[in-house]
């Protein structure tokens, strides 16, 4: 078996049929893949577009399409996790594509490198700019190398490798998050199990970020909300409190020059102190980092007040 034959390609789509288009031709273009398609109820023709994919393509690549009626955010990632049947899963968003097949291989070989490595995320960067979203990641990590990848609290959801043995070990995408933030949550779960999240430079993920659909300050109450929400669920509240402070304190800042923000990120700030005591509620399989494991986190907390 290659190493294709071992990974699934997963895309989740929303209202981009021609960027959902272009990636599917360059997976396509990489022999051995497998491809499934979620869409979050699109209403701009992606849905006939993927009916029409498998009968109408002349690749030797057949495309799975699962058609949802209700539009359930990042949390319809999770039915992949339920369908996949290959021992990897390759994360893409209906905007992103390995740069080659040669980019998905060492993702692959980063993987094999360590038993313990559930997650490899790539870089993620823009085909036309040359712009990284993920540059400087490795400043924030715990340890690592090029080699053995960078031990962080990342995956890229368009651009991320994924072992199916240690996700079926964690309850996946937290459909409370809804938008943003729900990466983390999953690596959290992760690296409360043994795993390894880690990044990897050298391998590339092309990443337009389409504008088609991007709600920049819907976006940022998301984020904003969901930041909180993160503290409150993994961490004891002598760390929460007072990162959660530094962090209101960088969301209000930026208002100064981009007044549009204000709404959306007071919004988020209250939502997010709103939501306290049902994120500190006990739950079947969840804990809370130790101080100590909270310390060695401290790269994420770094990241988190320096975006």
């Amino acid at each position: 078996m290659t190493g294709m034959e071992r990974i699934t390609t997963c895309i989740l789509s929303y209202n981009r049929k021609d960027d959902l288009r272009r990636t599917l031709e360059a997976v396509r273009a990489i022999e051995g893949l497998r491809v499934i398609v979620i869409d979050n109820a699109s209403t701009d023709g992606t849905r006939e577009m993927l009916e029409d994919e498998p009968k109408g393509s002349s690749s030797k690549i057949a495309i799975t399409a699962i058609l949802l009626e209700e539009n359930r955010g990042i949390a319809a990632r999770n039915i992949f996790f339920e369908t996949v049947e290959t021992e990897f899963l390759l994360t893409l968003d209906d905007d992103s594509w390995p740069r080659s097949a040669e980019d998905v291989l060492r993702m692959l070989r980063t993987m094999e490198s360590d038993p313990r490595v559930a997650s490899v995320c790539a870089s993620c960067v823009h085909p036309d700019t040359g712009v990284a979203e993920t540059a400087g990641i490795e400043r924030f990590a715990s340890g690592g190398s090029d080699d053995t990848g960078y031990n962080v609290v990342n995956i890229a959801a368009g651009g991320s490798l994924l072992r199916m043995e240690a996700l079926r070990e964690t309850s996946g995408y937290g459909e409370e998050f809804f938008w943003g933030r729900e990466e983390n949550d999953l690596a959290f779960q992760l690296l409360q199990r043994g795993w390894r999240v880690v990044y990897d430079p050298r391998a590339v993920i092309w990443h337009t970020l389409s504008p088609a659909g991007r709600q920049v300050y819907r976006r940022l109450r998301y984020v904003t909300r969901n930041s909180f929400w993160l503290l409150w669920k993994y961490f004891p509240l002598a760390a929460a409190l007072p990162v959660s402070l530094l962090f209101v304190l960088r969301r209000i800042l930026p208002i100064l020059k981009d007044p549009r923000r204000a709404g959306p990120v007071l919004r988020g700030i209250a939502a997010g102190y709103a939501g306290m005591s049902a994120r500190r509620r006990p739950s079947p399989g969840h804990r809370r980092f130790t101080l100590r494991e909270t310390w060695s986190l401290r790269g994420w907390f770094f990241k988190l007040l320096y975006e």
